[in-house]
């Protein structure tokens, strides 16, 4: 196995036999700081079996010989190192090893007698590579030894420990890739392990090889495919003397055979990948492969309520097959933040299981398996994305992002019209989010026109889904078109949710359009609709009615709905529903002449929204608040600079997601959007929205939240040492008397959300953390200002007491 290598051990072997080994100190890259755990554990004396694991590939005999020939030489008695991969597992181990150390085993004397002797009176270092086939047997023998001949040190390889009471286990790991959340320089990228190893195999089969800008890119993808493998690396560099690594990456897209070669290419027994993965898998029972097969479809790691779905048996028998999978290298488990378990699988070897579910003619039911636990984890979302868990459930979708792709083309290909239509809808506010509009679109539209499978409810429901996606991707005249239908087939099943549901989004059609006196009636017609039969969608439908009033000039009324969807929103913690409601209410208080009041509702609201990265009302958060900074300081050049880059980021996100603004809006976003080129200069507003639409969602929403002193209200303190703005001092005066935020907002006239910002706003300028705090502090002010002297007072106090 190690050809033309020096042996390292220092007593005479005789004859020796043929699982006797050779061994020659390899370089390995990647690995010093195991090798070095190594060595410590081997020369530690307390230390007795030291088993090195690890999946097919990761190079488990190539490393535990490297240590071997690193410290046999530093036992007194040197090393044995004894090959047992290819040996029969019916074999008597001790036998065997008797024979390749050239003891005399026709004598009569019992096998363990002989080993012990040789064994007892020596210190010496034991190698046993590949003993997965004679586990079972190797166990009493290597325990008996370590008994009876203390200056004997066992190492081990195998796929899973030998279990033997005080083995230490030295799990070996694939080698480091390239990172997934930022683009390393080629010089940085040409040092991380996988890539390195690949760069200098590649070398030796086409000599002119080099990592460059070109072909960056495609290294990185094949070092991540290989599962940073150092078998499969090598063989995919072998594979580069006529290919390059996009062309072997299309092929590894066919089939896992890629990756193989000849006894040239690796130190490996196996010529290929699939080969050493077979080879690991035959050490399962039908039982244990069969359900390794199911989870095989997970496309990222999955816990074990996840494995579970695609179980038919006992919740403990599952947990038991787990563990035996993780203890023979087939799963790996990582623990969250959260304490939870995940349990993932090598790219490889689940490449390798979904071929042989294929070849077995297993794929379809296995898919149909997992399409059906993606519709079970959709419909959680859709209900999870309209309460209090919105992030949570948007970043779980996120991580099953692929399995649902997965999914959708399963059903699609197998015209299952009922889960693709199911999973659609209820990913239609998921898509909104993330900006993949044109995707939920595509696929209600698919599962819509192949509508047989579906019954009258599940087609309604899939166009009102459609409808509300193409309103978001300003397709008006389908969108109204996929209305009446679902309004139609709702009246017919009776189901007056369903129907109120479809008025309002007509009314949302006439208001993205500029219509609103057919807004209106409609939405007054969905208020009665809706109002007994469904809570959620009555307060949707007073947001909507308040956006209306509001345009329609009548500000009290509109803050009055608003408010009113707003206390239901926040007793179910709607988060996304709350931001929209705040924009609304923004608008409301501007109207109403409330500047401050309209600036802390956007800034909360696109908090909110920047939380949830929803992407479309990022880009409708972004231009509202600009056109509000606009209107209300707009004699400050920073305010057009931060317009610039906020509507450019705005514009950006649309362009990407396809979400299209209401036109009213749309209409003010282009004034404002020229407004700027004629106040900073067509230059410098072309850069400014540039640099906007170059910045990611959060850093837009954070560049225009960011306080500044020139785009801050416009009203001076009243007076040296008060930081507070006249309206603030009111609000201040009135927590002083001891009025509760309600009734300061009847005192003065505005929403409780306005005067609950303003104290918080006083009490952060105050550097106070209770109301109390607020109350002494006006005492103080008053206080200073019955003592300052009459000259020192302002001129204007003076005239008006005159």
């Amino acid at each position: 196995m190690y050809p033309n290598s020096p042996s390292t051990t220092t007593d005479d072997l005789g004859a020796g036999g043929p699982g006797l080994l050779t061994v020659a100190n390899r370089s390995l890259v990647g690995r010093q700081e195991e090798r070095a755990e190594l060595r410590g554990l081997l020369g530690n004396p307390a230390v007795r079996v030291v088993t090195v694991t690890g999946p097919a590939g990761v190079g488990k005999s190539r490393f535990a010989a490297a240590a071997y020939a690193d410290v046999a030489q530093s036992f007194e008695d040197g090393g044995r190192a004894v090959d047992l991969n290819d040996v029969a597992p019916d074999q008597d181990p001790e036998t065997l090893l008797a024979e390749i150390l050239g003891l005399e085993t026709g004598t009569g004397r019992p096998v363990h007698t002989l080993l012990r002797a040789y064994f007892q009176p020596r210190r010496c270092l034991l190698l046993l590579d590949g003993c997965d086939r004679m586990r079972a047997a190797l166990v009493p023998a290597v325990t008996r030894l370590v008994n009876d001949c203390p200056g004997l040190t066992v190492l081990t390889t195998g796929n899973e420990r030998l279990g033997i009471y005080g083995e230490v286990l030295l799990r070996l790991r694939p080698l480091e890739l390239p990172p997934a959340d930022r683009e390393p320089d080629l010089d940085e990228l040409r040092e991380i392990p996988s890539v390195k190893l690949f760069v200098e195999r590649t070398v030796v089969s086409r000599p002119n090889f080099a990592l460059t800008e070109h072909n960056r890119d495609a290294v990185v993808r094949l070092c991540r495919r290989t599962d940073g493998l150092p078998m499969a690396i090598e063989f995919a560099a072998a594979r580069m003397k006529m290919l390059s690594p996009q062309r072997l990456l299309d092929e590894l897209d066919t089939s896992l055979d890629a990756l193989s070669g000849t006894e040239f290419d690796t130190l490996s027994r196996h010529r290929s990948m699939g080969a050493a993965i077979a080879r690991q898998l035959d050490t399962l029972d039908k039982d244990e492969r069969d359900l390794l097969r199911r989870l095989a479809v997970f496309h990222r790691a999955f816990d074990l309520p996840t494995a579970q779905a695609l179980w038919s048996g006992g919740a403990g028998e599952l947990q038991r097959l787990l563990e035996t999978f993780v203890d023979k290298s087939l799963l790996y488990t990582e623990e969250c933040s959260d304490g939870e378990l995940i349990i993932s699988m090598l790219g490889l070897t689940r490449q390798f299981l979904l071929e042989e579910a294929h070849t077995l003619g297993e794929d379809r039911e296995l898919s149909a398996a997992h399409a059906a636990f993606c519709v079970d984890l959709t419909a959680g979302a859709e209900s999870g994305l309209r309460g209090p868990e919105q992030s949570r459930w948007l970043l779980v979708l996120d991580y099953w992002r692929q399995d649902l792709t997965s999914a959708l083309d399963f059903l699609a290909c197998t015209r299952d019209t009922a889960n693709l239509v199911a999973i659609a809808v209820n990913l239609r506010e998921y898509w909104q989010a993330r900006g993949e509009i044109g995707e939920g679109i595509a696929r209600l539209r698919a599962g819509l026109d192949d509508a047989g499978g579906l019954t009258p409810a599940q087609q309604a429901e899939g166009r009102l889904a459609l409808a509300e996606l193409l309103l978001a991707a300003g397709e008006m005249t389908a969108a109204e078109d996929c209305l009446g239908k679902a309004r139609a087939a709702y009246e017919e099943l009776g189901d007056a949710a369903g129907v109120a549901a479809c008025i309002r989004g007509a009314g949302l059609v006439a208001l993205r359009r500029g219509d609103l006196a057919e807004a209106d009636r409609r939405l007054e017609d969905c208020v009665a609709a809706a109002a007994d039969d469904d809570r959620a969608e009555h307060a949707e439908v007073l947001r909507v009615l308040a956006e209306v009033r509001r345009a329609e000039g009548d500000a009290a009324c509109a803050r009055r709905l608003a408010e009113e969807a707003l206390e239901f929103f926040e007793r179910q913690r709607d988060v996304r529903n709350i931001a929209l409601t705040r924009l609304v209410l923004g608008d409301v208080a501007f109207a109403l002449g409330d500047q401050d009041g309209a600036v802390d509702l956007y800034r909360s609201a696109l908090r909110d929204i920047a939380e949830l990265r929803h992407l479309a009302l990022c880009a409708l958060g972004l231009e509202k608040f600009t056109l509000l900074l606009t209107r209300s300081r707009g004699q400050s050049m920073e305010t057009w600079r931060r317009a610039a880059r906020a509507l450019g980021a705005a514009a950006g996100i649309r362009a990407a997601t396809g979400c299209v603004a209401p036109a009213p809006v749309r209409m003010e976003v282009d004034a404002v959007t020229a407004l700027t080129r004629v106040r900073l200069g067509e230059e410098e507003a072309a850069e400014l929205a540039a640099e906007g639409r170059q910045s990611p969602p959060e850093a837009a929403v954070a560049a225009v939240l960011a306080p500044s002193e020139s785009v801050e209200p416009d009203r001076a303190p009243d007076g040296a040492g008060n930081p507070l703005t006249p309206r603030e001092r009111e609000v201040a005066e009135l927590v002083a008397n001891g009025l509760t935020n309600r009734e300061i907002a009847r005192r003065l006239g505005i929403a409780e959300w306005t005067a609950v910002n303003h104290v918080r706003k006083i009490m952060r300028k105050l550097a106070c953390t209770s109301r109390v705090q607020v109350a002494s502090w006006m005492s103080q002010q008053d206080s200073a200002r019955r003592s300052r002297p009459t000259a020192l007072r302002p001129t204007g106090a003076r005239a008006s007491r005159a």
